[in-house]
């Protein structure tokens, strides 16, 4: 199972570095949903904010929207699969 989710991580890695950013989007969703506690999830939104994020600044740019939707789509699975399982 570890060599999977390390997998998929690399895999998830290369769709923020090179793929469009609604595959990574989907990619994200999927990974999130399929592994337990997935926190792989916000430090990908985080290197995504340092690749793409504005200039600006943090919140003043928008800055963090990358680690924002990460962590939001991190507690948002967790919740979901604590009501189905």
């Amino acid at each position: 199972m570890m060599l999977w989710r390390i997998s998929f991580t690399v895999l998830l890695l290369s769709a923020v570095l090179y793929a469009p950013w609604w595959l990574a989007l989907l990619l994200a969703l999927w990974g999130a949903f399929y592994f337990s506690r997935y926190y792989e999830i916000i430090l990908l939104g985080v290197l995504t904010d340092l690749l793409y994020g504005t200039s600006g600044g943090m919140l003043i740019g928008y800055g963090m929207e990358g680690f924002l939707l990460g962590a939001a789509i991190f507690v948002a699975m967790e919740r979901i699969k604590r009501e189905l399982r």
